[in-house]
């Protein structure tokens, strides 16, 4: 195996490089199994959202991320397994390149775990002791009952 690093071997034509090999099949089977992850997350099959509800917005949208980032490997792979040499989609730069770029989503979403989703809780939990204290209290008297009148004799007393 050559240097996998190599800009001669990434931009490699077709017929020079064979299709299967340890690095392709790791890369179909993530790819694979992570795009069927992300829809079901991004669909909230496991009630994720009902778990983590400060970060539902962000769980979907790193969700809808990587299924896109999932998918362009597919299509990527796809033309190399095809043998079709159109627009030069078939070449191993296009994997590496999204593997770089589920790896810095991954990044950022550990950082975003790391930092900014603590920092979310806290406020979260701040205001819902806010909206607790901002209730009304109750007077201790039945909704809808009527105050009574005073007697015109206590009122009488009092003058």
């Amino acid at each position: 195996m050559r240097n996998p690093l190599n800009w001669d071997y990434l931009n490699a034509p077709l017929w020079d490089t064979p299709v299967w090999g340890p690095f392709s099949i790791a890369f179909v089977a993530l790819c694979g199994i992570g795009f069927v992850a992300s829809l079901l997350v991004y669909y909230d099959v496991g009630r994720v959202s009902r778990r983590y509800p400060v970060a539902r917005t962000e769980i979907q949208r790193a969700a809808a991320i990587a299924a896109v980032l999932f998918g362009l490997g597919l299509f990527f792979f796809s033309f190399r397994f095809l043998h079709v040499s159109a627009f030069g989609f078939y070449k191993r730069f296009w994997l590496y390149l999204v593997l770089l770029a589920l790896l810095t989503e991954a990044a950022y979403y550990i950082w975003w775990a790391r930092t900014v989703y603590p920092a979310k809780v806290r406020a979260a939990a701040a205001e819902a002791l806010k909206q607790r204290y901002l209730q009304p209290v109750s007077s201790g008297r039945r909704r809808g009952a009527r105050r009574r009148k005073r007697s015109q004799s206590r009122e009488r007393v009092r003058s």
